[in-house]
């Protein structure tokens, strides 16, 4: 809860679980198995936002049923990893008996993809989810577009899963790349086979049909994530394309070399890299290259390890990449990529070793393998001319180094020697590539600065005496805000708290406006907001509906402050005496025009409700114009709240006609209903939801959240789900004589 920083991370954001990922999977299991509803909404952050359309909740991702199942567990988590990490060794397995038709190659490369240098960098990631489908996404791809192959309906249904899964596994920027990257490898490889126009229609159309279904599975997602991005204030809001130097280059086979480029205190490596293994299988594959001439994917991997390595260190023009909608405002395009040329240049490993393999002249292949040495000489020597940050590894250099080129030496010298190789040699050899592998895994000891080291396994959910307090003494809803990193990020969701805080990706502009420019709170880092001073900001947090502020335990105030101490156990829990009910009933309206009049307005009367909108919200109704005299204003507390999962619902009663407020974050998309009746809702207090009441009287309000446009997305869902199946069942129940029938092409 109160996560203390590491100082040792190896990979990409490594926060990133414990604040979003792991939050987020509580998220989903109390709005599915609690609630029995697709969580469209999330009320735990950002005082109210959308959930599903921001496209990173791994909603939708067959793996995450595992967590939903696991109800967030650790253990869950634990298992989802492991079975991603397996899928990803037997997908890459098949990859490789497929491109190369040797069994043997597929089973050493099934079992050194557990220890893939990307895993080092993502191991802590929803990265690390998307990247264990890629395997799979071009495996099926070759497999569905082989228009000579029987088995390829089959195989179709493989690739609408993995590319389905790949799209909504947590992390869709560098879904999209992969998934766009990897078929089209797969496409230019089946074009280049086709001898006729006929064949050329075949591929095409097969490829174009599975995009279609597609698109219809992944709507709700997609159609979600535009509707919410229209007007939502986004970390990515403007282009920003960087690539890394050309002196980076060696850190694409081994991220260890990225991070002598980096200053001693830096987050962590650039990009995710490979192995010293795969650089040498990558040298032989060169220097086999006419050897492989009559194999197309070689060629067509070679190309695709050109353009993407393009992308990521520069010989591909920065404003061709900022010509490409949505990926040219992640800010790490070159990290993306790196995922595509990690995959391409594995696969180009393995060719080369293939060809190791079949090479009968042990000088020739000694020479090869001398070759890879002086090459990656040299680009050790332009690192070190480049202007090091920090001293490079030799220690650890040398031992990946030397079992890189000792495993495929000793291979080529025994199989010189003997037909046969035994099982203790092969032993050896097997030892010595591990050596170059072997800083990717998980390990319980060892160095920090080189392994990733397992900690001990936690409850993510442990029990807490002062949230418990807090949770069964309250009986209507309220918020929360963690102090000096307390509930960081989103994790306040764990335990069933709102927070007024997050680390979504989109929000409410109007809400983070009102945030960054109140006083007493800071944000940066592009997302987080921290109560840097409870006095100033208490009119905000009255507005909020904070109730409790949670601070380190021995906290201390003065007196004559509108807060008090309720507890002091594993946190210090400071309650806010003035804190707004969450929704209210008011029969006056405030005209204020901007946000800067709104923040000086709350500052000055923070103390009790009111409900302000713009003077042309008012002019354009008549019923608010008559609430916008300035008199004493009536104010009436909802009860009997009944908040879901997308929707929040209470009773109030309305002594006149006047407005109801709702402080939870406005959505274009909410239905307000008042007994029933449908009601237009207005955005009161400049991010909040409204309504307005024409006679007095008692009234059921309920707001639900619906994103525009979710009907079409449930029908093209539904309708891609019926192709599917369709086009299933007209392959299961097609005619078997006519199968045999058919003349066979070769």
């Amino acid at each position: 809860m109160r996560p203390a920083l590491a100082l040792r991370v190896h990979g990409s954001d490594t926060a990133a679980m414990m604040i979003q990922g792991v939050p987020w999977g509580f998220v989903e299991t109390r709005s599915l198995m609690q609630h029995g509803e697709l969580p469209l909404w999330n009320r735990y952050g950002h005082a109210g936002s959308v959930f599903l359309g921001q496209a990173v909740t791994m909603l939708g991702d067959p793996l995450q049923l595992i967590v939903v199942l696991g109800r967030g567990s650790a253990s869950a988590w634990d298992l989802k990893f492991l079975t991603a990490k397996f899928l990803f060794c037997i997908g890459f397995g098949l990859l490789v008996q497929r491109l190369l038709g040797s069994q043997p190659l597929a089973l050493l490369y099934a079992a050194l993809a557990a220890y893939c240098g990307a895993f080092y960098f993502i191991n802590n990631h929803q990265a690390f989810f998307v990247f264990s489908y890629a395997p799979w996404i071009l495996a099926s791809a070759l497999a569905l577009l082989d228009w000579r192959a029987s088995h390829y309906f089959r195989w179709g249904l493989v690739w609408l899963l993995v590319n389905f899964a790949c799209f909504n596994a947590g992390h869709v920027e560098m879904a999209v790349v992969l998934i766009g990257g990897l078929n089209l490898s797969a496409v230019i490889c089946a074009l280049l086979g086709c001898r006729t126009a006929v064949e050329w229609a075949t591929v095409l159309g097969r490829m174009t049909v599975g995009t279609m279904i597609f698109f219809g599975l992944t709507a709700p997602v997609w159609i979600s994530f535009l509707v919410a991005l229209a007007g939502a204030y986004s970390v990515h809001s403007e282009i920003h394309v960087v690539q890394l130097p050309f002196e980076c280059l060696s850190g694409a086979f081994d991220d260890m070399l990225y991070l002598i480029h980096q200053p001693n205190d830096s987050f962590n490596a650039l990009a995710p890299g490979t192995s010293l293994l795969v650089f040498v299988g990558c040298v032989l594959s060169v220097s086999r290259r006419r050897q492989l001439r009559g194999n197309p994917f070689f060629w067509i991997n070679s190309c695709a390890i050109v353009l993407w390595g393009g992308c990521i260190f520069g010989w591909v023009p920065v404003p061709l990449l900022a010509a490409i909608p949505f990926l040219n405002r992640d800010g790490h395009t070159y990290t993306d990529f790196s995922y595509l040329l990690v995959l391409h240049l594995t696969l180009q490993s393995a060719y080369g070793f293939k060809m190791l393999a079949q090479e009968a002249n042990l000088r020739r292949a000694a020479m090869d393998l001398f070759c890879a040495i002086l090459v990656f000489a040299g680009m050790l020597m332009a690192n070190c001319f480049s202007g090091l940050q920090r001293p490079i590894p030799w220690n650890y250099l040398w031992c990946a180094g030397t079992g890189a080129v000792g495993a495929p030496l000793l291979f080529a010298y025994w199989k010189h020697i003997w037909r046969q190789i035994s099982a203790a040699r092969w032993t050896a050899i097997l030892l010595l590539g591990f050596a170059a592998q072997f800083r990717f895994g998980l390990y319980c000891s060892g160095d920090q600065d080189l392994l990733l080291l397992a900690g001990p396994r936690m409850m993510l959910d442990a029990p807490s005496p002062a949230i418990e307090k807090i949770k069964t003494g309250a009986s209507d809803p309220f918020r929360v805000v963690g102090l000096q990193c307390s509930l960081y990020g989103d994790y306040a969701a764990v335990y069933g708290l709102e927070d007024i805080r997050s680390s979504e990706p989109l929000t409410s502009g109007g809400y983070l406006d009102l945030l960054r420019n109140f006083p007493g709170i800071q944000f940066d880092h592009h997302w987080l907001i921290e109560v840097k001073n409870p006095v100033a900001a208490q009119p905000l947090l009255n507005l909020l509906n904070v109730k409790y502020l949670l601070a380190v335990p021995g906290v201390t105030l003065p007196s004559w402050l509108a807060f008090r101490i309720t507890d002091q156990s594993d946190f210090g829990v400071v309650e806010n005496l003035e804190a707004w009910p969450r929704a209210f009933f008011t029969d006056q309206v405030v005209p204020i025009a901007t946000t800067e009049e709104f923040i000086q307005h709350l500052v000055r009367h923070g103390q009790r409700p009111f409900v302000a909108l713009t003077p042309r919200e008012i002019a354009t109704h008549l019923g608010l114009r008559k609430l916008a005299a300035a008199r004493p204003a009536v104010v009436q507390a909802a009860t009997n709240y009944q908040p879901l999962a997308n929707s929040t619902a209470f009773e109030i009663h309305a002594p006149s006609a006047g407005v109801v407020c709702l402080s939870e974050g406005q959505a274009r998309d909410f239905i307000a209903t008042a007994n029933g009746e449908p009601k237009t809702v207005l955005t009161v207090n400049r991010a909040f939801k409204g309504i307005y009441l024409d006679q007095p009287g008692d009234y059921h309000i309920k707001f639900s959240y619906r994103p525009r446009h979710w009907h079409l997305a449930c029908d093209l869902f539904f309708a891609a789900v019926g192709v599917a199946i369709t086009l299933a069942s007209l392959r299961a129940f097609r005619i078997p004589q006519a199968t045999r029938s058919a003349p066979r092409i070769t």
